[in-house]
């Protein structure tokens, strides 16, 4: 080989390397590029699960959300039904607080004539013309006596209404049922 066989060897053997460099820096470039595209597929990856659990979560609550809104409602009504006991307990109270005061004076009227009748029976021992006297209170006192003014819990006017029940779907029921 001649010289100038030898240098067009040299330049084709120096553009073959310049051409590999350059394929090997632009491979370097891909290979780089393909490891940022499989890190994005991996979280793009993650994300989808992510998406899917959270999916799942949301179908498994619309499920649950006509038991929750059958809940709710029945609660609704337990409250109205205790507003309900509430009201007639507390009409309830205000009567017995009426009879109780009612039987309070009486109970005073009956102390006093208790008192008097006590003092009477003292000074009958004491003197005989006090007799005629303590017949006429003694029946005085049984028109006035505790049986006769006595508050008749059996009548018709004083029943109480009974209050309304829970119904079967209260929470305590519920939680029977489970």
């Amino acid at each position: 080989m001649n010289a100038e066989g030898i240098r067009r060897c040299v330049e084709e053997k120096e553009a073959v390397a310049a051409a590999r460099a350059q394929l090997a820096a632009h491979a370097a470039r891909l290979e780089k590029e393909c490891g940022l595209y499989e890190r994005d597929l991996e979280r793009a990856m993650e994300s989808c699960d992510e998406l899917a659990r959270e999916s799942d979560d949301l179908r498994n609550r619309l499920r649950d959300a006509p038991d929750l809104t059958e809940q709710v409602q029945a609660l609704q009504r337990d409250k109205e039904i205790l507003k309900t006991n509430l009201n007639k307990a507390e009409e309830e109270v205000k009567l017995l607080f009426e009879e109780n005061r009612a039987l309070d004076e009486a109970n005073k009227r009956l102390l006093c004539l208790l008192e008097k009748e006590q003092k009477h029976r003292s000074e009958r021992k004491h003197s005989a013309s006090n007799s005629t006297k303590q017949k006429r209170k003694s029946s005085s006192l049984k028109d006035t006596s505790p049986v006769s003014l006595a508050i008749d819990f059996n009548s018709a006017d004083a029943s109480r209404q009974p209050l309304l029940p829970l119904q079967p779907n209260s929470p305590d029921c519920r939680v029977h049922k489970k």
